[in-house]
């Protein structure tokens, strides 16, 4: 959520695309095409004060070799409802990744979750085996990144998106057997993954839920994919629900 709107895009074989969202319609006001990249597969969005950044991370078959983040300037986005940019590319590698065997929906290795913080950039693993989470953390500059992993968490299921607040606090979004849920936590600088909290979202029954941002007053809107059950849509969660 940036300038008063929702900012989102397509999944992989979408165009290299991003859209600014009318926050009360979800009318499409903003398109913004990215010159110099493609859309393998677009995962997460994020941003500092500075920058948007687009994760092309999605890994479902576990051999990809070109997981990269792409970052935009705030400031060439103007007001034309459709323009185009150049990006700058972040590109990163799992250290602890040794098999690239291809294999869908059986690695430890897709990624679709990406927090920035600090001047840093974190990606969160998508586990199809043991159904948790590695959260990775690099530099928010240009740069070929080798990434260990931080921290890890028993999420009990798939994580496809993250947003963070200014003061630590975090939103995970996923779903297991198309049950979605979300789980918050405080980040501190001992601790990724202090003080979780579960919430099981029971009235999204097979919905593929993907996308999560805050609002600068601590409210939470996630987003779901369309699929046989649910149209793209948009849902409000308000903060008192959270704390």
């Amino acid at each position: 959520m940036w300038n008063n709107y929702f900012w989102t895009f397509n999944d992989s074989g979408g165009k290299n695309e991003i859209y600014g969202l009318d926050f009360k319609t979800g009318k499409i006001l903003y398109t913004i095409q990215i010159n110099n990249a493609i859309n393998v597969d677009w995962e997460d969005i994020a941003q500092d004060k500075y920058y948007i950044y687009i994760a092309d991370t999605g890994n479902n078959f576990g051999d990809r070799h070109d997981q990269k983040i792409y970052r935009i300037k705030k400031k060439k986005i103007n007001s034309k409802p459709f323009q185009s940019v150049n990006a700058d590319i972040i590109s990163f590698k799992f250290a602890d990744q040794f098999d690239f065997t291809n294999a869908f929906h059986q690695t430890r290795y897709d990624s679709e979750a990406l927090l920035s913080a600090k001047d840093s950039l974190f990606v969160f693993t998508k586990d199809w085996i043991k159904n948790s989470t590695k959260v990775y953390g690099f530099p928010a500059e240009i740069g070929d990144y080798n990434v260990s992993p931080i921290d890890s968490f028993n999420t009990n299921g798939l994580i496809t998106g993250a947003d963070i607040l200014p003061n630590g606090k975090y939103a995970l979004i996923g779903y297991r057997n198309f049950r979605s849920f979300i789980w918050t936590f405080q980040k501190t600088n001992s601790n990724f993954f202090a003080n979780p909290r579960f919430f099981r979202l029971e009235k999204l029954e097979n919905a593929q839920t993907e996308g999560i941002c805050f609002t600068p007053k601590g409210d939470l809107f996630i987003s779901c994919e369309q699929t046989a059950n649910y149209l793209p849509q948009i849902w409000k969660i308000g903060k008192k629900q959270l704390y």
